[in-house]
């Protein structure tokens, strides 16, 4: 077995052992070519000479490597040496895991974000053949960027193909059958994407009382009803009363509107003793003994807005602009130009109702544009007398240009 591990690990640079009590070997290290961290997760038992589980398996490593979404990790290589499978995937340098914000109050929009991002990588991975079957907190990493990534998708089905277990107790987040060893499939995922939603609304696990889930705005009442029917149908403890998949959660859940609950002012808040257990000084909407609903006041009806009254002492009036037009090498064309020109906006015995218009200004365009005639001209200076100039005395003589003959007898000559 170690002289396998050694042959899957060699070749990587950096090796760490990071542990080994979720029901694999787990190492990080970094790849020779792109120097990216990644982690390696060995599962510690052979496939064995089974044909069914190595065909099944050879069919899951490929739909995992087909894995291709913003919102799942990089799968870098799924394969096997000589019989012990293992998974290569990206490490996610830049980002932290949701488990490590449980502790911390979300608000009610920023948690649908992250479960609607959780639930579109659960259903992408199911198009594709492949289900999570043991999503937690843990494996949900959340990016700087705002970004949701989840890991490990496929390996809880390679574990059950080797017959791998974790040495940890079952994670709270897991399906009751899956608790109880019962195959992986899509209505187990819807369960542990609600639970983790029902933990980031509420700080803690989903709470159970004589089978009933109690809903989240027993501790968040931040929490619209309509939510709160949505996580308790996606907690049922029966997988046939669930939703089917990731997307008809998703279409249920997306569906809603993702406000806060509007919160009772102090001063009208229900205090006194508990109508079903006679406990005192109750306070709030449900009783701190034994978790009863309390009667609370009805809100004061708030007061509606008064109409504005409309007032028909104003005239009305609809006006007209025209304006000339100017071409190009003709100057402006003057036209007659109406400025504003009342319209008739009712008539018969309506138009009594209504004041007569203003009386509109009357414009002298003439006194306002004179025309072009009326302007006097602009003298223009005479032009300078060009100067002469004799170009016999300016430039140099040409010097005589030597005929043939000349240039003959002056070559016999020498």
């Amino acid at each position: 077995m170690r002289e396998l591990i050694q042959r899957i690990v060699q070749g990587f640079n950096s090796l760490k052992l990071e542990g080994q009590d979720e029901g694999y070997v787990l190492f990080t290290a970094q790849e020779p070519d792109t120097q990216q961290t990644v982690s390696i997760k060995i599962l510690p038992h052979l496939l064995g000479r089974d044909p069914k589980i190595a065909s099944r398996f050879n069919a899951l490593a490929q739909a995992i490597r087909q894995l291709n979404h913003p919102n799942i990790a990089s799968v870098r290589k799924v394969g096997e040496e000589a019989g012990l499978p293992y998974v290569v995937t990206r490490a996610l340098e830049k980002g932290h895991s949701l488990a490590a914000r449980l502790d911390q109050p979300w608000a009610v929009d920023t948690a649908a974000d992250v479960v609607m991002q959780v639930g579109q990588a659960l259903q992408h991975a199911y198009n594709k053949g492949v289900v999570h079957g043991g999503l937690r907190p843990e494996n949900i990493v959340l990016q700087e960027d705002g970004r949701v990534v989840v890991n490990d998708f496929g390996l809880s089905e390679l574990m059950q193909l080797v017959g791998a277990s974790s040495k940890r107790a079952a994670s709270p987040y897991l399906a009751p059958e899956r608790v109880a060893g019962q195959p992986v499939n899509a209505r187990a995922d819807v369960y542990s994407l609600a639970a983790i939603l029902y933990s980031m609304l509420t700080k803690r696990q989903p709470q159970v009382i004589k089978g009933e889930v109690m809903p989240p705005s027993r501790f968040n009442p931040d929490v619209p009803p309509a939510m709160d029917e949505v996580i308790v149908k996606a907690l049922g403890p029966d997988p046939a009363t669930r939703y089917p998949d990731a997307k008809s959660f998703l279409a249920a859940f997306g569906a809603l509107v993702l406000v806060p609950a509007e919160k009772a002012e102090p001063s009208v808040t229900w205090r006194g003793r508990c109508p079903h257990c006679g406990a005192e000084n109750q306070t709030g909407h449900f009783c701190r003994k034994c978790g009863q609903r309390l009667p609370q006041p009805e809100p004061a009806a708030r007061p509606r807005p008064r109409p504005k009254e409309s007032k028909l002492d104003q005239p009305i009036q609809i006006t007209r602009v025209e304006v000339g037009r100017v071409e190009i090498g003709k100057g402006v064309e003057r036209t007659e130009t109406v400025i504003a020109q009342p319209m008739t906006v009712a008539s018969g015995e309506l138009a009594v109702e209504f004041p007569a218009p203003l009386e509109m200004p009357q414009l002298d365009m003439q006194h306002l544009w004179p025309s072009l005639g009326d302007q006097p001209m602009i003298a223009m200076p005479e032009p300078a007398a060009m100067p002469v100039i004799d170009w016999a005395d300016v430039a140099p003589p040409i010097p005589e240009v030597p005929t043939i003959d000349q240039v003959s007898a002056r070559e016999e000559s020498d």
